[in-house]
């Protein structure tokens, strides 16, 4: 999976962007949660809490690839994601769940927005593009 992320990577025809794919995994078995996001030379991995939710995992990894964007200056960021529910949960107007995440990174889109970047949020699939779990 990493190889074809970073195949995707290298295909992307947009001069100047920053192109991150993130994946949050839960093992069924171990309950063991992890996230990550890769971009071009740089992998990001990061254990969560056991017993989080695959939607918990995933909004991680998404955080993950915002944070390290504020080390690049790139004017766009392409973020790849297989959460569409993560996506959903972050157009919320007034989200229930997962409130602390979600205005994290809210906060962090409102940052880069104001550095007079452009961050475009993109589902892609297939499932499991990067294993978050080691």
């Amino acid at each position: 999976m990493r190889q074809h992320a970073l195949m995707a990577i290298a295909q992307v025809t947009e001069p100047d962007s920053a192109v991150y794919y993130t994946d949050g995994s839960v093992d069924p078995d171990s309950r063991r949660t992890g996230a990550a996001a890769i971009t071009r030379g740089t992998e990001l991995c990061e254990g969560t809490s056991n017993h989080c939710s695959t939607l918990q995992t995933e909004l991680v990894a998404i955080q993950l690839a915002l944070e390290h964007t504020h080390y690049r200056q790139e004017p766009t960021v392409m973020l790849h994601t297989d959460s569409r529910v993560g996506l959903q949960a972050l157009q919320q107007p007034h989200p229930k769940d997962n409130v602390g995440l979600i205005t994290t990174i809210l906060g962090i889109l409102q940052s880069i927005s104001a550095q007079g970047r452009q961050v475009n949020l993109l589902t892609q699939p297939p499932r499991e593009l990067l294993v978050a779990l080691r």
